[in-house]
């Protein structure tokens, strides 16, 4: 069976605000799924293809990275690329008939988490994923804390992997800025820091403690960019420690609490 082709030929809309998308051309033009996925298996196997582009320059951007994420036998998987040089992306590799979350990013700008159908080989249906910066604000924990485990993810003291299973893909900085547990302050000379949230700020010799980030034990000097840069689909476990939990595991540097992360594999 021969797959209809796919005309990366776009128009760019202008859309509020500084906002970079993700766009999917459909129709007719020609090329197919071996051609963007050479020994995949059209059979068993779906692509993406697209650009993401910048409606408000009116141009594609190069360099920027597009996640796959899905679920899986009860386990979350994720697939990386990179645009090239003209903005292009081809992601190979997706099971056909899933429900995938698709996602653009660049630098410290993640897009909304898109859920996309691989009921085609290869897409054939325009799609946008916005790319903006993180949000400034809170959003509330009520809408985000429904369904079964998935509530554990922004209430517990501790999150699992099975936790996070049916959540879109984001970064562990989106989910903890959610989380009911902590807040996070930007400071004039410190930037953003973590807090508890039952916790006013801490001063130790002249300075604000925040609470610290450990990453398979190792202390993290910039937690928030440690953080911002890992994927939940990268994580096993989150513990938020209580600053008693945190002294007696971390002895004086856990005076104010902690967040521990355990990444899978580990």
């Amino acid at each position: 069976m021969q797959t209809r082709g796919i005309d990366m030929r776009h128009s760019l809309l202008r859309l509020p605000g500084p906002v970079l998308f993700l766009a999917i051309a459909n129709t007719a033009a020609a090329q197919s799924f071996v051609d963007f996925c050479p020994g995949g298996d059209e059979a068993t196997q779906a692509a993406v293809v697209g650009y993401v582009t910048d409606p408000e320059a009116e141009t594609i951007v190069p360099g920027a990275t597009v996640a796959a994420s899905w679920v899986q036998d009860d386990e979350r998987h994720r697939i990386e690329v990179q645009t090239d040089i003209q903005g292009l992306f081809a992601v190979c590799g997706l099971p056909q008939d899933t429900e995938v979350t698709l996602r653009a990013l660049l630098g410290d700008r993640r897009g909304e988490a898109v859920p996309y159908a691989t009921s085609a080989p290869l897409a054939q249906a325009d799609l946008f994923i916005s790319l903006t910066g993180e949000p400034e604000t809170r959003e509330e924990v009520g809408s985000l804390a429904t369904g079964g485990g998935r509530g554990q993810a922004f209430s517990s003291e501790v999150i699992r992997a099975e936790d996070l299973l049916h959540l879109p893909e984001m970064s562990v900085y989106e989910l903890l800025r959610r989380h009911q547990l902590l807040r996070f302050d930007r400071m004039s000379t410190l930037g953003e820091v973590i807090l508890l949230t039952s916790a006013t700020s801490s001063l130790r010799a002249g300075r604000l403690q925040s609470v610290q980030v450990r990453i398979n034990e190792r202390r993290e000097v910039d937690g928030v960019a440690a953080i911002r840069d890992l994927s939940i689909d990268e994580v096993s476990r989150i513990e938020i420690l209580t600053r008693t939990e945190a002294s007696a595991r971390y002895g004086g540097d856990g005076f104010v609490g902690a967040i521990a992360i355990t990444t899978r594999g580990r």
